[in-house]
């Protein structure tokens, strides 16, 4: 991900190990700030916030403290930066719930794993443009 701004965070809060390894390293190119957690609890106690511009990648059902759980603690601080939920939920309820409480989009899972980097690239590269 060369020429990225590295002004922007990542953090991944995924309970499978192998999984989160594998996001990890999708996004690891870069030596971008990239932060991960195995549930919602050490994520809470971990995050307090911060200055920047962040991007939030949620498995929604989490160990500990839920996905929403998660959403809510980080919008109570951080209005600015992009939450996506990674689910394998795709009913309309949901995710019209999860969208009016403060996520920003969705990976519905089984995803492809060149989309989602180019994605998280793509909103990497648009920096503090897509926040303004």
């Amino acid at each position: 991900m060369d020429g990225i701004n590295n002004t922007v965070d990542i953090h991944i809060i995924e309970p499978d190990e192998m999984f989160r390894k594998i996001l990890l390293r999708t996004l690891a190119d870069g030596g971008r700030a990239i932060h991960s957690y195995a549930d919602g609890y050490e994520f809470m106690e971990g995050y307090k916030g911060g200055a920047g511009i962040s991007i939030f990648i949620i498995n929604d059902i989490l160990p500990k403290k839920s996905g929403m759980e998660v959403v809510d603690h980080i919008r109570s601080q951080d209005g600015r930066s992009v939450i996506y939920f990674m689910t394998r939920s795709n009913t309309e309820e949901e995710m019209v719930y999860a969208l009016n409480s403060g996520v920003d989009g969705y990976f519905i899972k089984p995803f492809n794993l060149k989309v989602f980097q180019a994605k998280i690239k793509r909103l990497v590269l648009r920096g503090n443009r897509v926040w303004v």
